[in-house]
């Protein structure tokens, strides 16, 4: 291991000591800082440009054993030497509990010295090798969450979550940049740091400085020089602030913040390029996830619009689709359903009926009886529309509910007579929903009936036609809903 760039701090308050240890080191390829006191020894320490401490015990104002304390508070690496001129077995066995890597007899013998640095730095570098390749494997862990990650508000807490955790910083912000340079506050942590500490001036200025400039920004408290004109010093009580770029191909969509209190050790070079890493993987998923969205978005307008195709067919229902993606919605979420099942049922509400678009207006638009052969090209509308769907990704999944929703739970219903857990679960909400709304409703047949007549025959349905727990549980959904309206 090379002795370049090593720096040894020495403290004691026998300047001719230190003296003599000095020129030994520097001989030895060493820098080497030195200090008579413990409280300024460990502001040198502070600085970070320490590698290994060599300390008296005996000192004026704190001990070697207290500035030990200190420092192991601050790094949990740093290698420290004690040295006394008064040795004992207890005070060697003290010092080494405490977390000294080993003990130092004066008068000193300075081969001793120098093997023993030697092998204290070998040691360290090898603990920082090993606490890197752990946080390694974190990243490449962390970096996977985010990537199979699709919820876009889930996405950005675990992102933040991961980097305060991972940077070990007191507090963190992700701020996105709209369209229109607007600044977004997404996403904050730290109970210490709200919104009004986020959105003031330091750092509005230094997250424009990284979003224009495209690269990190590094200001601790006491810094001489700003690293750029137009920045502000840190606010008080702050130690370190850093602001990564979040990059994609395109463009930069954001900046992580991160800061630490003050009393603690400024940001490593370490913490910085693994942050900068899990920044750069965080951004191409936060980005990936907007596309997503945004293709979402997109299938949504065309559903609607298929929607309203069907519902243009047939004046008596326009509006039916919505008003049963509501009632579904609303059903999903009384059972606490997860996210992911209620958007599928939302879609599968505004698409129950797609496959009306293939039955003539003739039929659709009849004010009176259907004939059997009438009925059953209305039959043919739920296997129409699994078909319609099946072949679209985004909604091939729910084609069980369209192509079931006319089941009944006691058997008999259409297209295949199954029953019971048989019908999907989502076809099983969605024929309650559309029922009611159906019921609810005027038809070129028929006027609309009162909504409590509709929960009547609701009730007298349960488990005929119906499955009794999602009768229930929309009975119950909606007085919560008229309840909270009131």
């Amino acid at each position: 291991m090379t002795t370049a760039g090593k720096k040894i701090l020495i403290v004691d308050d026998e300047p001719s000591i230190v003296d003599i240890v000095e020129k030994y080191l520097k001989k030895k390829g060493y820098e080497v800082a030195r200090a008579d006191n413990g409280n300024d020894a460990f502001a040198v320490v502070k600085t970070g440009s320490i590698d290994l401490v060599i300390s008296d015990i005996k000192m004026p104002g704190i001990s070697g054993v207290e500035l030990l304390q200190k420092i192991r508070e601050y790094s949990s690496t740093m290698p420290v030497l004690l040295a006394t001129g008064f040795p004992t077995i207890e005070s060697a066995i003290e010092a080494l509990k405490l977390g000294a890597y080993d003990y130092l007899t004066k008068p000193f013998r300075l081969e001793e010295i120098g093997e023993k640095i030697r092998r204290a730095l070998l040691q360290r570098q090898l603990q920082e090798e090993n606490i890197l390749f752990s946080k390694l494997v974190s990243l490449h862990e962390v970096t996977k969450i985010l990537a199979s990650t699709l919820d876009i508000t889930e996405l950005n807490t675990k992102f933040l979550d991961f980097s305060t955790r991972l940077a070990k910083a007191d507090g963190g912000a992700l701020i996105f940049a709209e369209a229109n340079k607007k600044l977004s506050l997404a996403e904050k942590q730290g109970d210490a740091f709200k919104t009004d500490f986020w959105v003031s001036q330091p750092f509005v200025l230094a997250v424009k400085w990284v979003l224009e400039h495209q690269e990190p920004l590094v200001i601790e408290a006491g810094s001489r020089e700003l690293p750029a004109e137009g920045l502000q010093p840190v606010p008080s009580g702050i130690q370190a602030y850093v602001a990564f770029p979040l990059k994609t191909p395109s463009h930069t969509i954001g900046v992580l913040n991160l800061v630490r209190v003050s009393g603690g050790a400024p940001f490593s070079n370490l913490d910085l390029e693994l942050i900068n890493v899990l920044a750069s993987q965080a951004s191409i998923s936060i980005e990936n996830v907007r596309l997503v969205h945004n293709m979402r978005d997109n299938y949504l307008k065309t559903v609607r619009a298929f929607a309203l195709a069907v519902e243009a067919k047939d004046v008596y229902t326009h509006g039916h689709s919505e008003n049963v993606m509501k009632f579904t919605v609303m059903i999903a979420k009384h059972l606490n359903l997860p996210p992911h099942e209620i958007e599928q049922f939302k879609y599968a509400g505004l698409l129950h009926d797609i496959g009306k678009i293939g039955v003539s207006e003739r039929i659709l638009n009849k004010p009176g009886k259907l004939t059997p052969l009438e009925f059953g090209e209305i039959k043919k509308h739920p296997e129409l529309g699994a078909k319609i769907i099946a072949d679209v990704p985004f909604l091939k999944s729910l084609v069980p509910f369209v192509l079931h929703h006319h089941e009944f739970y006691g058997g008999g219903g259409y297209p295949h007579g199954i029953a019971g857990n048989e019908i999907p679960f989502g076809a099983r909400i969605l024929s309650v929903a559309d029922a009611f709304e159906a019921m609810t409703s005027d038809r070129p047949y028929r006027s609309s009936i009162p909504k409590d007549v509709g929960f009547s025959i609701l009730e007298t349905q349960r488990g005929i036609q119906f499955d009794p727990d999602i009768v229930d549980a929309f009975q119950t959904a909606m007085r919560t809903a008229k309840e909270e309206k009131k």
